[in-house]
């Protein structure tokens, strides 16, 4: 019943006749089946129609509503849980396995296609424990990780950040797993869920690196907690997205070889394991009308950028952090570089409602 009711509030809001309800709820209730109503974020009970409802109804005249919903029906990207556990699960056979492969091969020298061989081989199993997996966040699923690709629990940490006891007593059980007193891990591997600009990640702000790849790198730095793991000078990492757009692939690269260069060590390897397409963005060309809404201010904020925001180096979010654009949506959360009108806070005075709203990270102190 409660579920009848949205569908004809639904139609109420959009002033829809029969015809049009009849060809338009079909479709509805296969995205909020199929994916949408498992966003972690709406209100306890609240499922995607009543929402949508909700937030069709703050446009002021019709023709935005029905801007606004085509772009709901034809340019959100979803990433469910289940599609975020498959890329979970596929990044170690996929991405980090291969180039374990390759480097092992090139030390027993045997071609690389020769796998059966290369995966039996003592140098292939001594390479895989001498890695170090570290979570860059809570969306890294560092237990799914772990569990898929049946690695050893001491191996593997749920944060970028290691304790000088954590340190010590992940490097005695290395040493004790592959029989070397003075063994140290090899590879560092740092895995995380989502980037769009990459700038949190790694940015340069002054004269100062900041990010939490440089904290991450800075604590294998000698004197360090975590610098009996993995000898600095020679270190090598890999950087792996679950999710990513090429931008934010590019610039953490190009940040990055800056960064080592200054360092006079390595640049490590990123690879996204989806990648997302550049013409996933939202544009004046197929989108003109909606952003024209985006872009204005009768759907936006009174509240000014938060420190953390001004970080994108823009006016405004409305566009989301950094001008992303992005029509895309996670499961557990949506993503601040999506447009600022699917993840504002409802709840906030003075802003727009947002059809998926967030968690954010990092709070403004009152």
């Amino acid at each position: 019943m409660k579920e009848e009711l949205a569908q004809q509030l639904l139609a109420l809001v959009m002033e829809w006749e029969e015809g049009r309800v009849v060809e338009e709820l079909p479709r509805l209730d296969r995205m909020a089946h199929f994916k949408y109503d498992e966003y972690q974020q709406f209100g306890p009970g609240q499922k995607f129609l009543e929402a949508l409802c909700l937030w069709l109804k703050q446009f002021e005249t019709n023709p935005e509503r029905e801007v606004a919903y085509a772009f709901v029906r034809d340019r959100v990207v979803f990433i469910s849980a289940a599609d975020m556990r498959h890329l979970v699960e596929s990044s170690f056979p996929d991405v980090i396995r291969p180039s374990l492969i390759t480097d092992t091969a090139d030390v027993i020298g045997t071609a690389p296609y020769r796998v059966t061989e290369v995966i039996r081989h003592l140098a292939y199993k001594r390479a895989l424990r001498q890695t170090l997996f570290l979570g860059l966040s809570d969306g890294s699923r560092m237990d799914i990780f772990r569990r898929a690709a049946a690695l050893d629990n001491e191996q593997v940490w749920q944060a970028y950040e290691i304790s000088k006891p954590k340190s010590a007593s992940m490097l005695n059980d290395l040493r004790a797993a592959i029989g070397e007193v003075d063994a140290q891990f090899a590879r560092i591997v740092l895995i995380d869920d989502f980037s769009a600009s990459g700038i949190s990640y790694i940015r340069k702000e002054g004269d100062e690196w900041k990010g939490k790849l440089v904290k991450a790198l800075k604590q294998f730095q000698p004197g360090h907690d975590a610098s009996c793991l993995i000898e600095y000078a020679a270190i090598k990492m890999h950087i792996v997205l679950y999710v990513a757009t090429k931008a934010a692939v590019d610039f953490i690269s190009k940040q990055l070889a800056d960064y080592c260069a200054e360092q006079s060590i390595r640049v490590p390897d990123i690879t996204a394991v989806y990648e997302l397409s550049p013409d996933m963005a939202l544009n004046l060309e197929r989108d003109a009308d909606f952003l024209a809404l985006v872009d204005g201010n009768s759907y936006y904020r009174t509240r000014p950028l938060d420190q953390h925001e001004a970080k994108g180096k823009t006016g405004t979010v409305k566009r989301g952090f950094a001008a992303c654009a992005l029509p895309l949506v996670l499961a557990h959360n949506c993503p601040n570089n999506s447009i600022y009108l699917l993840w504002a806070d409802p709840l906030e005075k003075g802003s727009a409602r947002g059809l998926f709203p967030r968690i954010v990270r990092h709070r403004e102190a009152a």
